[in-house]
This record gives C-alpha cells, sequence and structure tokens, in this order.
C-alpha cells in the first residue's frame, strides 16, 4: 500500500515520480532533492528525474507542489538530486550471512534494518521542446545494501567489487551523455538498459522487492550506444550495441550485443512494450579469469499495462531467454508476471503482484 502527500493519482504518461514521502509495505522511502536547482524535466514534470526514458515502469501520483530546490532558479541548465531508501525485511527461514533473502534480487539481507540505497545523481536533461538540438549527461551514484547488486556484475570491471562490508558497497549505474535532434536522440555511455516494468531505483518502485524476472530475466546496465527515434506520438522505436550485460566499457567479456525495442501506445490509456537483447553474450572469461557469462543470447520483455478507469490500473509482464552455444549453460528461462493497481481513495494505493518464474536448467 502507498500513499501520496497530496492525494494526486498515478498518471499513464510514464513520467518519474514527485517528491513524496511514502510508506509502502514495510519499507519507508523518502526522496531527500539534495542542493541543485529543481524544475521540469524532459522526462516529466517535477520530481525525481531516474534517467530511464526508454523504460515502463510503476508511476508515482503526481504532486501539485514542486519539489523542494535549495536554490531556486528555473534556468539552471545542471540538476541535482536524489532520495535515501531503507527498510526492513522479517524472514523466519532467513539468516543474517547476507544472504537471508536469497535469491531475491536486491533484498537480500533479511531480520535486520537496512539503508537500501543513498542515491545521488547530477543530470543536464535534453530539452528538445524549446530546442531543435540539445545535449546533456547524467551520472548516478548509490551507497546502501542494493549498491552490490547494482554493480557491474557480469565483466566483474568498474565499479565491481566497490564494498565497504559484506552487506553495503557502492556503484555507479549509470554515467553517458546524450545528443537530440527533432525526435532522435542518441546515448552513449553506461546506463541502465532495455528492462521489464520494474527498476532498481526506489522510487520507480511500488514495491519494496523485486520479481524474479527483474534479477535474472532482464539485463541491468548496459555499456554502449543507441539511438531512440520518435516515430510519432503513438509509436517510438531504439536500438544500438552494447558488450553485454552489465558490463563496463572494459569488455573483459569480449561481448557483442544489439539491444532494440519498440513502444506503441494505441490509446491514452494502453502501451505495450518490446525489448530485446541477442548476440554474442561473451567469451565466458571476466576480469581476473572469473567465470562468466559465455554463447550466443536472446533475451526479450513484452509489457503490457492498461488503465482501465480512474481508480484501477493492471500490468502483464513476460520475459524468455535462451544462451546457447559454445561455452554457454545452454539453458532457458520465462517467466510471466500480473500486477493489479487499485486506487483506495484521494490518498491511498493498493498494489499486488503474481509472478511465475521458470528456470529449467537452474543456471541463472
Amino acid at each position: 500500500v502507498c500513499a501520496d502527500e497530496d492525494g494526486e493519482r498515478r498518471n499513464q504518461d510514464h513520467r518519474p515520480y514527485p517528491l513524496a514521502s511514502m510508506f509502502h509495505l514495510s519499507r519507508l522511502t523518502v526522496c531527500l532533492l539534495a542542493a541543485g536547482c529543481f524544475s521540469q524535466t524532459a522526462f516529466g514534470q517535477s520530481g525525481v528525474d531516474t534517467g530511464m526514458p526508454w523504460n515502463v515502469h510503476y508511476e508515482r501520483p503526481e504532486s501539485e507542489s514542486p519539489p523542494w530546490s535549495l536554490f531556486n532558479r528555473a534556468d539552471c541548465p545542471i540538476k541535482l538530486g536524489g532520495w535515501l531508501s531503507a527498510g526492513f525485511t522479517t524472514n523466519a527461514n532467513g539468516n543474517r550471512t547476507g544472504n537471508g533473502n536469497a535469491p531475491l534480487p536486491l533484498n537480500n539481507v533479511a531480520d535486520v534494518p537496512v539503508l537500501n540505497q543513498f542515491w545521488f545523481y547530477a543530470a543536464k536533461p535534453l530539452d528538445l521542446e524549446s530546442n531543435d538540438c540539445d545535449w546533456g549527461f547524467r551520472v548516478d551514484y548509490v551507497f546502501g545494501a542494493d549498491g552490490p547488486d547494482l554493480q557491474a556484475v557480469d565483466d566483474q570491471g568498474w565499479d565491481f567489487g566497490w564494498n565497504t562490508s559484506r552487506d553495503y558497497g557502492s556503484a555507479i549505474p549509470q554515467l553517458y551523455a546524450e545528443f537530440g535532434w527533432h525526435r532522435a536522440i542518441v546515448r552513449v555511455g553506461y546506463k541502465f538498459g532495455l528492462q521489464g516494468y520494474e527498476a532498481g531505483q526506489a522510487v520507480d518502485s511500488f514495491f519494496y522487492s523485486h520479481n524474479y524476472a527483474f534479477g535474472y530475466g532482464v539485463p541491468g546496465t548496459f555499456s554502449g550506444a543507441a539511438i531512440t527515434y520518435s516515430v510519432s506520438e503513438q509509436l517510438e522505436v531504439v536500438g544500438g550495441w552494447t558488450t553485454g550485460w552489465n558490463s563496463w566499457w572494459s569488455n573483459y567479456l569480449s561481448a557483442s550485443t544489439f539491444m532494440g525495442g519498440v513502444t506503441w501506445n494505441p490509446t491514452d490509456a494502453t502501451s505495450l512494450t518490446y525489448h530485446v537483447t541477442t548476440g554474442d553474450f561473451g567469451d565466458g572469461t571476466a576480469k581476473n579469469n572469473a567465470k562468466s557469462n559465455a554463447g550466443n543470447l536472446y533475451a526479450h520483455a513484452i509489457v503490457l499495462t492498461h488503465s482501465v478507469n480512474d481508480c484501477v490500473d493492471w500490468v502483464v509482464e513476460n520475459t524468455f531467454g535462451s544462451n546457447t552455444g559454445i561455452g554457454a549453460d545452454n539453458n532457458q528461462w520465462y517467466s510471466l508476471t500480473g500486477y493489479l493497481f487499485v486506487d483506495l481513495n484521494d490518498h491511498w494505493s493498493a498494489g499486488s503482484r503474481l509472478e511465475w518464474f521458470r528456470d529449467d536448467d537452474g543456471k541463472r
């Protein structure tokens, strides 16, 4: 269950959450906007910009009040912001070894309060409404119990191993530049990839926990370059090249993959998104000869969202992946997840999630 202090309901424009304090399940998430110039950005109205224009995810209710700003200058091109997220998970079968909730993604530690995310970002968002062409950049830093899971864990380069203890670590999950011209946007660098419905950022998540597909069925981050093109108000396509999954530019795995997708909005109430990654998954050897991805990869995520009326929204997500070839585990994985969100009144919403995840060979 989540509440928004201004009583505004969720919207269907795929915009990030505004500044709000809310309580949902066993997690208290407070968005703290640090020193900076916070105004409307290219990714949404007011609120926390998470730098994920490619992805569809849960929408925090819009707030009539603008985010608090230390430097109230709308003309400042650089945006600084962030949030704190902490929580507690009770698991009678868990332990305090750092993986009491394994194999749940991100939410690893049980029976002890944790600081999940101390998140800070700096960005210059694109402004293609005022200009025919523009440029921007973004860098994100996170410290907390979620930090180790947001590192470049597959090729074990970049921020891998930036841990301060068994349960806590740091990561820089996004560091990229972007260039826009009319309907086209080119992004180059390291960033969150084409994911399914759920996201690693606390402010983009309704639930404290994540589904298995988020942790095992779809990629987390990419290094590479991609171009996004808005064909019309209803259709957007994206395509580019990456160094596999969760890998830095060092590309210790020698991976080479294509990522692409299409988003279709036939009506204001309905959205259908298809994202795919495919290609050479790697040679099996990460940094320091650690065993990792190998063979050929195909993986997709399909997300259908629909607003039934002013109070009810539902989402269906399907993921499928296949890893075959020399050095690969020759395995497949697939999932189906359903979400239902209901606005109980002007201040409270309830959500439910039901997932079926299948990993036939137990390799994920």
